[in-house]
């Protein structure tokens, strides 16, 4: 039969089939024109696929850049074992871009009526499914950030109410969790253009769910906020896989160019989840101080010092830092010179005086002296460990609290 005249009773077939979603139009339309057919989402990252046996992880879509502003225009399907042509339909609804659809076949798509018309009605049905399981998604979310933000404040006190409240998400609090947030590092809390959370939002959660775990996240100002399942028991593997998935969504956002740059941080592991709020507020400082200290992938676990003093009360801090440094910060202004500039060389050594003289393209009697005045400006003795303890505090004040 010419499929052209049967155009169309597929089209009332296809308006039929359409209320099922999305995957019901791609093997309805993949059956149709006997060619494999899937949708992706913006970013060309599939969302649908009729090609069996086929990740849609390992499927790379490879627009023509130079066709890509057109309503059709030629593509590349990439795959493991197989590089193949395809015709891609952009999915608009209300001149929002929403997807792609995309004919896979080494035939010539691009100049055939038949082919443009039955891809770009396809494309509309799309956009219509996509939009009503965004909206469901909307819906549905709305009770389900109320949730987490009770969560995250610690406004839900018993652990048997959180447990009955996630499975109606499906999600299991009878496990251990730990809380990640990624967050815009210059954010203008004025900036109310919110596709660069939602492209971010979409990263984290694209990639929990390829790692077979049921997202559960909030986006909330800048920051996106993801609780994850300790699914192994080693803890020190959990770690490994939580910095492996950082350091990806880190990388992909900067593959992206998403802008403005994006750091993280990690709390601690609670196994009750009425105390997750406590991982929340871990994971904030642990971004903050991840910034400041220069650390990709912080976890607060593993910051000493640095997590004490970023919490500690701001006018003690400086009382502190003054009693310790503030004779030779006095000093250098009535004398002009550097002698805390040396005493941080010498401090971020370990208070060796051959790597501190190295570091400094200093002789070493002349570090010495310098050492010898220091030392008697502040009336203290570098050999003596409590000193040195008082001094690499007061500079880690310095730097956390840009005294």
């Amino acid at each position: 039969m010419n499929k052209q005249l049967a155009i169309p009773n597929f089209v009332q077939e296809l308006l039929t089939e359409s209320s099922k979603g999305v995957d019901q139009i791609v093997r309805k339309l993949s059956a149709f024109l006997s060619c494999p057919v899937l949708v992706t989402d913006p970013f060309y990252q599939p969302i649908s696929c009729s090609m069996v046996h086929t990740d849609m992880a390992e499927i790379v879509v490879i627009p023509s850049r130079d066709e890509e502003s057109h309503s059709l225009f030629a593509c590349q399907i990439s795959t493991l074992d197989s590089l193949k042509n395809g015709l891609a339909s952009s999915i608009d609804l209300n001149h929002k871009q929403m997807g792609f659809l995309i004919v896979v076949s080494d035939r010539d798509l691009l100049g055939a009526s038949v082919y443009e018309q039955i891809l770009q009605f396809s494309a509309s049905l799309c956009a219509l499914q996509i939009q009503k399981k965004v909206e469901i998604k909307q819906e549905k979310g709305k009770f389900k950030d109320a949730f987490l933000f009770d969560l995250l404040y610690g406004n839900i006190k018993k652990k048997d109410d959180i447990i009955d409240y996630g499975l109606i998400w499906g999600w299991d609090f009878t496990v251990p969790y730990m809380i990640m947030v990624f967050s815009f590092i210059e954010y203008d809390h004025f900036f109310t253009d919110q596709n660069p959370v939602n492209i971010l939002l979409q990263l984290v959660e694209k990639e929990l769910i390829h790692h077979q775990l049921n997202p559960i996240t909030m986006a909330k100002q800048a920051q996106i906020i993801t609780l994850i399942p300790q699914h192994t028991a080693d803890v020190g593997q959990f770690k490994l896989q939580l910095e492996s998935f950082a350091n990806y969504i880190l990388s992909q956002a900067k593959k992206i160019e998403l802008k403005p740059d994006i750091a993280c941080g990690m709390g601690k592991i609670y196994s009750n989840p009425a105390e997750l709020f406590r991982s929340y507020q871990e994971a904030k400082v642990a971004f903050e101080l991840g910034i400041l200290l220069k650390m990709p992938t912080p976890f607060f676990t593993d910051l000493g010092l640095e997590r004490i003093l970023y919490k500690h009360d701001l006018q003690d801090l400086r009382e502190y830092f003054d009693h310790t440094l503030g004779a030779l910060i006095d000093y250098d202004a009535d004398h002009e010179g550097n002698l805390l500039e040396t005493l941080d060389a010498l401090n971020a050594n370990q208070f060796d005086m051959g790597k501190t003289a190295n570091a400094l393209f200093l002789h070493r009697n002349t570090l010495r002296y310098r050492v010898k005045r220091m030392e008697e400006i502040l009336n203290v003795k570098f050999d003596d460990i409590n000193e040195r303890l008082n001094i690499t505090a007061a500079f880690k004040i310095k730097l956390l609290r840009k005294l």
